[in-house]
């Protein structure tokens, strides 16, 4: 691994942790996990081997252009996920 990508994946996991204390601290059970590959399929098959409940997630919320060329993993996610999927914009994460 890259020392770029360690320090991506160290900045991933740190905000990921920041955000299962704030769900904790609200008494709600909850779990994260840092996976490589696909965005879309990554998440529908990890929510899946983990048996999630639910899925959070924020979208880039693109539309027109961006978003014919771009596709959206929140699209894709909601469409196949094995469980319900709640999507944010990113101001309100």
């Amino acid at each position: 691994m890259t020392a770029y990508m360690a320090h991506v994946e160290a900045g991933a996991r740190q905000t990921m942790e920041a955000c299962l204390q704030r769900v904790q601290q609200a008494g709600l059970p909850g779990q994260s996990r840092l996976v490589q590959g696909v965005p879309w399929q990554a998440i529908v098959d990890t929510a899946k081997d983990m048996q999630a409940d639910l899925i959070v997630m924020s979208t880039h919320g693109r539309t027109g252009f961006q978003h014919l060329v771009l596709g959206s993993v929140a699209e894709r996610v909601v469409r196949l996920a094995p469980c319900p999927v709640l999507v944010m914009r990113p101001s309100a994460v």
